[in-house]
């Protein structure tokens, strides 16, 4: 089964797939990437992220919630590849994470790639039907409507929480000396509330917290209509025209460098070359021979 989504919508290829209880892998592609997601019986077990989007893979999920370090993140994927291992069976075995934080992960994964690829309006989508079994620590499979009614929530809100945010990059932190009731707050501002402490970037603020984008900035639109946090907007730094002056001449005086050694390293070699050849015993014979000659 395979066709273009402009003919058939993405909830609509879902529904399709989870309706008929099939197994197999759907792939989505568009915007040149391709997500894979993986069916058992009409079920959502599994994900399988484009490599060339690192935001959307487990690893980069995980480091960013801080569980891994950048060497920590390097050297697990240095040992998937080796023993053909998932990196979550890896993080578990070696004790990274529970498996508890993995499954929670892998269900936001799912979502998050869910969510990405409703927004396509043009690409293809392909069903390739075999057997597949869920992975012990997967989680619970994933009922696709119900995905499908919180990725249309996605589409609906978040240009609203978002627009309520400075645009472009931003920070947010707690206003000092401000203490919660954790029991008198929603479940999404608590959490968002707890990985302030982690961190001022909101993107990582919502992987610690393990939600999605439209619940982060929904719990952080919350809290600070509450006046419980502030935000404000990461201004570019303006360079100092001197250090930009220093940097130029510097850059000119290594170039100059540069050409300098190029130009004696030439005249060495063109230096060996004339004595090997006016010098060399053939050479001399011939010259001999020449001056005999006169």
């Amino acid at each position: 089964m395979q066709g273009k989504i402009a003919d058939f919508s993405i909830p609509e290829i879902f529904q399709l797939v989870s309706s008929q209880g099939k197994s197999g892998s759907l792939a989505i592609s568009g915007d040149d990437r391709v997500t894979i997601f993986l069916f058992a019986e009409g079920l959502i077990v599994d994900v399988q992220p484009d490599r060339r989007e690192p935001r959307s893979l487990l690893g980069t999920m995980l480091r960013d919630a801080g569980f891994l370090t950048d060497s920590d993140l390097k050297r697990f994927l240095d040992a998937q590849g080796g023993g053909g291992k998932k990196i979550g069976e890896l993080l578990v075995e070696k004790g990274k994470i529970s498996r508890e934080v993995l499954a929670r992960y892998l269900a936001l994964q799912v979502r998050e790639c869910l969510f990405d690829v409703l927004s396509l309006r043009d690409g293809e989508f392909r069903f390739e039907g075999f057997a597949v079994r869920s992975s012990p620590l997967g989680g619970e499979p994933m009922r696709p409507d119900v995905l499908m009614m919180e990725g249309m929530q996605f589409l609906d809100e978040y240009p609203l929480y978002r627009g309520k945010l400075p645009p472009g990059a931003y920070r947010a932190m707690r206003r000092k000396g401000e203490k919660v009731d954790t029991s008198a707050i929603s479940p999404e501002e608590r959490a968002v509330w707890k990985a302030l402490e982690f961190s001022d970037d909101p993107d990582r603020v919502f992987r610690k917290a393990c939600i999605t984008g439209v619940e982060g900035c929904r719990g952080l639109v919350s809290l600070l209509d509450r006046g419980l946090v502030e935000v404000r907007a990461v201004v570019p730094e303006r360079e100092d025209p001197d250090l930009r002056i220093r940097r130029e001449f510097s850059l000119r005086r290594r170039h100059a460098t540069v050409l300098a050694v190029l130009w004696a390293g030439g005249a060495a070699a063109a230096a060996a070359w004339l004595y090997r050849s006016l010098l060399s015993p053939s050479a001399a014979e011939l010259f001999s021979e020449w001056t005999r000659f006169f």
